[in-house]
């Protein structure tokens, strides 16, 4: 642990470190919004059972849409840097040190050029959304726009890591992992 923090590392890498940090824990925060309007919701749209007027929370699921987005892709970056994801490394720990440098570069860019075609997309759908005011027609007018903005901001977060990811193979001041909480040890 105490090696993680003194490994030289760039300003723009540190930077990125506590933007995904900064992310993860906006994550939390949506994801703890969607519980409490989850759960207000069943609560009023069951209170018939006690004898009260059932009354579910007007544009509660659209809410929880939005908020099931800024949980998924603000916390896409972090996971990456802690590397928390899901990683098969059977057959890659068996290969030499250089073949596993190369499978990490390949492995890396792949994932970069996935995630900045959603990136794009997710920024081209978002600024679409602004510009005709787009929203959820229902009880209450619920606006879409931040979602889909949300969703150009963190898959763009999670393209940057994966660029930081593949230039970290070749040099360690540009790794912006964060892996001081990283409680998984390899498996051999």
């Amino acid at each position: 642990m105490d090696k993680d923090k003194t490994r030289p590392r760039s300003a723009v890498a540190r930077m990125l470190l506590r933007v995904n940090l900064v992310c993860g824990l906006l994550s939390g925060v949506a994801l703890l919004l969607m519980m409490i309007a989850g759960a207000a919701d069943v609560i009023g749209t069951n209170l018939d059972i006690i004898g009260l007027q059932s009354r579910p929370i007007p544009a509660a699921f659209e809410f929880m849409a939005t908020m099931m987005v800024v949980t998924v892709f603000l916390a896409t970056a972090l996971g990456q840097a802690r590397r928390n994801h899901i990683r098969v490394e059977v057959l890659t720990n068996m290969l030499p040190r250089s073949l596993q440098r190369v499978t990490s570069f390949i492995q890396h860019t792949l994932s970069a050029a996935f995630w900045v075609l959603i990136a794009l997309y997710g920024w081209k759908s978002g600024l679409h959304s602004v510009s005709v005011g787009e929203y959820a027609t229902g009880l209450i007018n619920f606006p879409i726009w931040p979602a889909r903005l949300v969703l150009g901001f963190g898959a763009t977060l999670m393209f940057v890591q994966c660029l930081f990811d593949i230039f970290s193979i070749f040099s360690s001041r540009f790794d912006a992992t964060d892996m001081s909480r990283h409680g998984d040890t390899p498996v051999s």
